[in-house]
């Protein structure tokens, strides 16, 4: 595990941090033979149409930027049938390689359940990849569980998951 995590609010100034833990996991995923986003995807020309800064926390190792993810309250694209406010959604979870397998993932989905937690949201979601099982595990060993797996846009094969707050005791 990694000594020292802190996980903060992004703000106009770590856009460029944003961009650089998304492309080295754009990367990564492409240099093992698994991409997943391409280099323009991350790119914050793109992410500025679906995002805001301010929905982006970065995660921290020993004081070097080491992960994020998006968290916003409503996707109406990909959970069209969830009322804005009923859930918070993560998006674009991303550890750049020096810190991986470090827990920064179980720690930003903590954060995420933390602010579900201090808003009275009872459920947090997320969507991935379904041929990914050791993503998947990430996210079933800390709670989440599989609602649904469909295909979207007519290309990708999508397993959605939740994670009922209340249930966990937060």
């Amino acid at each position: 595990m990694i000594d020292m995590v802190e996980i903060v609010n992004a703000s106009e100034k770590d856009i460029s941090v944003v961009e650089d833990i998304l492309l080295d996991a754009v990367r990564w995923l492409e240099s093992v033979g698994e991409p997943l986003w391409d280099e323009r995807q991350v790119g914050w020309a793109r992410l500025s149409r679906e995002f805001k800064i301010c929905d982006f926390w970065i995660a921290l190792s020993d004081g070097a930027s080491a992960a994020c993810m998006a968290v916003v309250d409503h996707d109406p694209v990909l959970w069209p049938d969830v009322v804005k406010g009923t859930s918070l959604f993560i998006h674009k979870l991303a550890v750049k390689r020096f810190a991986a397998g470090k827990g920064l993932s179980d720690a930003l989905i903590a954060h995420a359940k933390s602010l579900c937690a201090e808003r009275g949201i009872a459920a947090l979601r997320l969507d991935c990849d379904s041929a990914r099982p050791k993503l998947r595990a990430v996210y079933e060993r800390n709670g989440f569980v599989c609602v649904e797996e469909k295909i979207i846009f007519g290309k990708y094969h999508n397993a959605f998951y939740k994670c009922a707050i209340h249930d966990l005791g937060q």
